[in-house]
């Protein structure tokens, strides 16, 4: 199996944000009186499949194999990391909290309710990818619903109002789910050096890192991955949005094999899907008068389809 780390940036406007994964997630509606302003992305997400077709493709931050907390430390030397949750499970709740406070949850509009547990705590290193994943040593354990990235060693009372403006009002029993306020974002960056949302990819949630400046992410990201054994690809649109079998084809193009060696992806033996090396090739012949399959060979691209569930073309 390959293992890639996918990544991309962009920006959006806070007003009006860019749409999440189709079908999953969408942004809550706006804070009425928030001005709207540009904010900066960052968005990683990662994969593991056997070939360029990336049909069998399992999507989403931690099958990279890259830690989130190690990523950030790189981006942010120096810097501090609180993770947070607005609905943590009071039976699940991670150690050095800054913030604990108890609520009722109502649920599915209010028919049902239940205990929740609105709480901050100081993240780093390994507890990043535990609170990431909702995991300790192979076991369930309290997930974040968020990072944020500070100086110093302390959360103000401001940064704390703004997560409540972010997530407080989130609700994951819609279809689709929606998780944060965009509106809310400049608010937050006021306050800190960045704030990581995660946002759904296929099998699990992509990491995505905002800012209120630039942030020359590109090269970290690519020495994280490669550290790591990860094969980092540049996606044009955030992956939780993209195709992998177009980005690999991409990358192929340009791909320089004299300087970087034989290409880490191999291709799908049976043409695979739209953007697969084969494929590709099989169209080429079919150019040229020869005989074979046309573009998209016999069979879908990503996952089974053209387009492919949660998916859209760039």
């Amino acid at each position: 199996m390959v293992r890639a780390f996918g990544y991309c940036n962009d920006v959006i406007e806070s007003g009006a944000p860019s749409r999440l994964c189709r079908g999953r997630e969408r942004w809550l509606e706006g804070l009425p009186d928030a001005e709207s302003c540009v904010v900066f992305r960052n968005v990683v997400s990662g994969a593991q499949f056997t070939d360029d077709s990336a049909r069998d493709a399992l999507r989403g931050y931690r099958f990279a194999g890259v830690s989130a907390g190690t990523l950030l430390a790189e981006l942010f030397p120096g810097a501090t990391v609180f993770a947070f949750c607005h609905t943590g499970d009071p039976i699940a709740l991670p150690d050095d909290l800054v913030l604990e406070e108890d609520w009722v949850e109502p649920m599915h509009g209010g028919i049902r309710s239940r205990s929740a547990v609105r709480w901050v705590c100081k993240a780093a290193g390994p507890v990043v990818d535990e609170l990431l994943n909702g995991e300790i040593e192979g076991e369930p354990g309290p997930r974040a619903e968020g990072f944020v990235v500070v100086k110093g060693t302390q959360v103000s009372a401001e940064l704390l109002d703004a997560i409540y403006h972010l997530s407080g009002f989130s609700d994951a029993t819609q279809t689709p789910q929606e998780l944060y306020a965009a509106s809310a974002l400049p608010e937050v960056l006021e306050h800190s050096l960045a704030v990581v949302l995660l946002h759904l990819d296929k099998h699990g949630p992509a990491v995505a890192i905002y800012t209120a400046e630039p942030l020359q992410a590109e090269e970290t990201i690519r020495r994280v991955a490669r550290d790591s054994g990860a094969f980092a690809v540049p996606f044009a649109i955030p992956p939780m949005l993209a195709r992998w079998d177009r980005a690999l084809y991409e990358l192929r193009l340009d791909w320089d094999a004299e300087t970087y060696g034989e290409f880490p992806v191999p291709p799908a033996d049976d043409a695979g899907g739209r953007w697969s090396a084969r494929s590709r090739r099989i169209g080429a012949m079919r150019d040229d008068g020869s005989e074979g399959e046309g573009e998209g060979g016999p069979e879908g691209g990503e996952n089974g389809g053209e387009g492919g569930e949660g998916e859209e073309e760039e």
